[in-house]
């Protein structure tokens, strides 16, 4: 549509597009042409909150980050069905909403104090033990995060932990309750079983080449391949820019000067300082003439530290002789720093008022950075005047770009208006991409419909130091890869799964007595180990004495039966903390688990 639009701007096309805003604005408020064509269409809608496509794509390129990270060489995309991970994504997003929506349901909030004291004390933005915001921001900005949004997942994330909180700790459980469980734990049962496994019978299976069709056609959507695009494109960069500046003596002048400022502005001063208050017995005037007295004595020769440790009402550096450490500038009261940055090494201050108080300062050391000459460090300055001419240079070509492709009916015209060569990408999918595909707001671009199918140019997509424009030169639906290539598969699973129905049909036939076999036997409690698939034991532990089934099992199905139960008399049992702890912490399981199936089901959830 857009494309439509450029060629047709100055047409009876545009004519009547106007002027139907026009009419849409007057009625109903320009609300309506906002909402007009809709959005696209959110992947799941809960209590009120919209998940999107682009954040289920997200969820899912993280599990698959996950997958390499556990898998590293062996990691193969294939193995892992797209649909399927998007499922799993999709239904951890709907879990992770459901539980914002009722933590703010519940007038649960994130302090702001809280949330900085969890940033700063977070290692990985600290530097030396220190926390450092241009760190952080680097952090935030590798993982496509700003600073507000960041914050705003620390708030949700604290919000719902409060929830949950509320339902963990608040869980008890009584002396009875615990031997109750005791009891429970240490009752011991004996089975009796026989395992049939489905490899066994793998050999016996016989496959037709209709059966192998119908299988096939069954299960296409495991064999499908993901859609795929290329595209052409025109790039801009700083690099290109920078390389043509000039730069004159005046530039090389005024940038030294900035950097000689920038080393002043680093100084840093280790300082110590005598804090009087000012208190209901001592007022402003009488605080001053004390801090007059004072320092007289310590320009009479009188200790500092001995003065400060007698006076000073900073508890937390009266013991230290006021010592305030190393500073930079920006740390202090405005007019605690004003009186520090004009005294001399070892310099005591006259009385200097701020809203703590009045303080007496004096500095110990001053740290000043070496200023070397302009004629050492040309060839750093000349690189950044043409670093800095290069950012205005790029921000008026973006500029020119994209008012330029506004109007472009195409990749090569753009790039004849704008002196280009145009650039091409091989086929790549929405979840991975090479060069400039690689990014994942180019691949998301490329992905919608008016791009895929119409063909359009789209916006000019920013890259940090360089800017593109592109159109989609080749789409390729997502299709079923034919018999032939994944044939080998498909018997594989057709395979499994007749040897697993026989396994089944077998297993059935000595539960009803029908087959004699040779049966194995185990006992144990619950929580140990005994030996035998965990579906036999779970469903052993289920099975009143006497009885019998058949459990489906990794390897294909067994048949048990429970021999003896033999029970353990509450009251024998003793109630240690060991006991009463591993009581807690099941019963906070159990509690947090129905407050999330409570959760969900009170919650609206559209898919």
């Amino acid at each position: 549509m857009l494309q439509t639009m450029r060629n047709n701007a100055q047409g009876m096309i545009a004519k009547v597009i106007v002027g139907f805003i026009i009419f849409v604005f007057a009625i109903w408020g320009v609300e309506s042409i906002v909402t007009l064509g809709g959005g696209p269409k959110p992947a799941a809608t809960v209590g009120g909150v919209d998940i999107s496509a682009e954040e289920v794509a997200r969820a899912v390129q993280q599990q698959k980050n996950e997958l390499r990270r556990q898998f590293g060489e062996q990691f193969d995309e294939n193995l892992f069905n797209d649909q399927m991970l998007r499922d799993s994504a999709l239904e951890q997003l709907i879990n992770q909403t459901v539980a914002k929506v009722q933590a703010d349901d519940m007038g649960l909030r994130a302090s702001t104090r809280l949330i900085d004291e969890m940033i700063i004390a977070t290692p990985a933005f600290q530097s030396d033990g220190v926390f450092d915001r241009e760190q952080f921001v680097n952090i935030l900005r590798i993982n496509g995060l700003t600073p507000l949004a960041y914050r705003a997942q620390l708030a949700e994330s604290l919000k719902v932990n409060q929830a949950r909180a509320a339902f963990i700790l608040s869980s008890f459980t009584t002396p009875l309750d615990v031997k109750l469980q005791q009891a429970l734990a240490n009752e011991q049962r004996t089975i009796s079983y026989y395992s049939v496994s489905a490899k066994d019978l793998t050999a016996s299976v016989e496959l037709t080449d209709e059966d192998v069709q119908a299988a096939y056609e069954a299960s296409l959507e495991n064999f499908m391949t993901p859609e795929s695009v290329a595209i052409r494109y025109v790039e801009i960069s700083r690099a290109s820019i920078e390389k043509d500046q000039d730069v004159s003596e005046d530039d090389l002048k005024l940038a030294y000067e900035d950097h000689v400022a920038k080393l002043a502005a680093a100084e840093e001063r280790s300082a110590s300082h005598i804090l009087l208050e000012i208190k209901d017995d001592r007022d402003e005037a009488q605080t001053l003439s004390l801090a007059s007295e004072l320092k007289a004595r310590i320009d009479a020769g009188e200790s500092f530290a001995a003065i400060a440790k007698e006076y000073s009402d900073d508890k937390g550096t009266a013991d230290v002789g006021g010592d305030l450490g190393i500073n930079l500038r920006g740390t202090f009261d405005p007019a605690f720093e004003d009186a520090l940055y004009t005294l001399n090494e070892g310099e005591v201050s006259a009385p200097v008022e701020t809203e703590y108080g009045v303080h007496l300062i004096r500095v110990d050391h001053i740290n000043v950075q070496e200023i070397p000459s302009q004629d050492a460090i040309r060839d750093e300055l000349a690189t950044q005047v043409r670093k800095e001419k290069a950012g205005f240079a790029f921000a008026e070509l973006t500029q020119e770009f994209s008012n330029t492709a506004f109007s472009a009916g195409s990749i090569n015209e753009l790039a004849d208006a704008m002196n280009l060569k145009p650039q091409e990408t091989g086929l790549f999918t929405m979840d991975k991409g090479e060069g400039v595909a690689a990014e994942e707001k180019v691949r998301r671009e490329a992905f919608t419909d008016n791009m895929k199918l119409d063909h359009e140019l789209s916006s000019v997509i920013d890259l940090d130091d360089r800017a593109i424009v592109f159109s989609v030169s080749d789409y390729q639906e997502s299709v079923a890869k034919p018999l032939a290539q994944v044939r080998a598969q498909v018997e594989a699973r057709l395979t499994r799964e007749k040897a697993l129905a026989a396994a089944n049909e077998k297993a059935q036939a000595i539960l009803a007595g029908d087959e004699s076999v040779e049966w194995k036997t185990a006992t144990g409690t619950v929580a140990q180990n005994m030996g035998v698939a965990r579906a036999v034991q779970q469903r052993a532990f289920t099975l009143a004495e006497g009885e019998a089934d058949v459990v489906g099992t990794p390897e294909g199905y067994s048949v048990v039966k429970l021999d003896n139960v033999d029970r353990k008399d509450w009251n024998d049992m003793e109630v240690t903390e060991e006991a009463a702890q591993a009581s807690r912490m099941q019963r906070s399981r159990e509690d947090m688990i129905s407050y999330q199936a409570w959760s969900k089901s009170v919650t609206d959830i559209a898919r």
